[in-house]
């Protein structure tokens, strides 16, 4: 008698990466972002610098993007918007990731990131 081999080996899934999460998450939101560009576009330079209408617009904007995000996270974010904005646009992003989210960033997504920070001199 012959065993019988498998016809399809078994496979490994992996977690999927927070930044791809949040590209699926968005996928389809074209209009909601267009909206949230607009409206940023509309918020004065002195509402940024103060954490409540920060905080205010982030949940806004998840809330049009049909993000459950939970408050804690909220608050999460609110603290490394103050953190990196405190000491100009040269923010050290290890330290923020270190602070504020080594369980929820994979590595590709600090380099992406870092994309978008100014180095510091």
């Amino acid at each position: 008698m012959h065993e019988e081999v498998p016809l399809t080996q078994p496979v490994q899934v992996s977690s999927p990466k927070p930044l791809d999460t949040l590209k699926n998450n968005l996928s389809g939101k074209r209009k909601a972002i267009f909206q949230i560009l607009e409206d940023v576009k509309k918020v004065q330079p002195e509402q940024w610098k103060d954490p409540n209408q920060v905080e205010q617009l982030a949940k806004d904007f998840a809330d049009k993007l049909g993000l459950p995000v939970p408050e804690q996270r909220i608050k999460q974010f609110v603290g490394a918007y103050q953190d990196a904005t405190k000491h100009g646009p040269a923010a050290n992003v290890e330290d923020l990731v270190k602070k504020y989210g080594p369980s929820n960033l994979d590595d590709e997504t600090v380099k992406e990131i870092k994309k978008f920070v100014p180095k510091s001199k």
